[in-house]
């Protein structure tokens, strides 16, 4: 189960880059998870919802919505005012690729695409919006999924 919650953090945060380093996979997992909590307790999502972004399906619910917008936000990946920060998710792409340039070339093209998004000003529909972007250019530039 954790293996595909941080699938679909880094599909959606990270920009989709396949990643194969010596990062510590088990921090990295246990810091979504704890977040991940946090904000269901904050947004009042449930299993449910939190079963969605498993299994890489759009939010059903308005709950499952601001999940995702409260793991963005934790992550800094969305900023206070529901936009998206690409600085910041360069960034993490930066750690999780460990600069790998072939794969920092695909997350700069897809943080760039999304960061021309024009989302809503919800930011819960906001995250949803980017998520589906971020989803989207990952399959337009091959990356189907993750090897973890």
């Amino acid at each position: 189960m954790a293996k595909y919650l941080f699938t679909l953090t880094i599909l959606c945060i990270f920009g989709a880059v396949i990643v194969r380093g010596a990062i510590d996979k088990s921090a990295v997992i246990a810091d979504f998870m704890s977040k991940g909590e946090a904000c269901k307790a904050e947004v009042g999502a449930n299993d449910a919802d939190l079963g969605e972004i498993i299994g890489k399906k759009p939010a059903s619910t308005p709950e499952g919505k601001c999940l995702r917008a409260c793991i963005m936000k934790k992550y800094e990946v969305i900023d206070a005012n529901g936009k998206f920060a690409p600085a910041v998710a360069l960034k993490h792409a930066q750690m999780y690729t460990e600069g790998a340039e072939d794969k920092m070339k695909i997350a700069q093209e897809i943080i760039d695409s999304c960061a021309k998004l024009s989302v809503s000003d919800d930011h819960c529909e906001a995250a949803e919006e980017y998520c589906k972007c971020l989803h989207e250019q990952a399959m337009a530039h091959g990356v189907e999924d993750m090897d973890i």
